[in-house]
């Protein structure tokens, strides 16, 4: 628990504008036992994190709207630091000095094993997850 209280009722907020995408991504982290809350555009999601709650965001890097998942990322760390991020893209693969500080990147197709194991490194330390599956031999 790192001597942080736990954030009650905290969820991952996935930001795809895809639906396949976004209920495959949604799908691999409400089956691993994850609160998921979901957002079309980096307006929302932005707006869906100040709401509270939310111990990591998942997002695409290309989103429609104004702003992109970099965008979102930065805005995201600075304004809300505890608060983790994975991005994605099935286009392009970012360099590390192109992600914001803390942000983790996966490329698509995204297996769930490698999402889930990101998540839980960048998810509030405040926050009790859930128990991981038991590793299939």
């Amino acid at each position: 628990m790192n001597g942080y209280a736990a954030i009650e009722g905290a969820a991952v907020l996935v930001v795809e504008d895809e639906p396949l995408v976004r209920h495959y991504v949604i799908d691999i982290l409400g089956q691993s036992g994850f609160e998921v809350i979901e957002a079309e555009t980096g307006e929302e999601a932005l707006s869906r994190v100040a709401q509270g709650g939310v111990c990591a965001v998942v997002s695409d890097v290309s989103m429609p709207g104004g702003m992109d998942g970099f965008e979102l990322a930065r805005r995201v760390r600075e304004t809300y630091p505890q608060t983790g991020v994975v991005l994605v893209s099935g286009v392009m693969e970012p360099s590390q000095a192109h992600l914001p500080a803390g942000v983790l990147f996966i490329a698509k197709p995204v297996r769930a094993a490698t999402l889930l194991r990101l998540v839980r490194e960048v998810a509030d330390p405040r926050t009790e997850l859930p128990t991981p599956p038991a590793e299939v031999p």
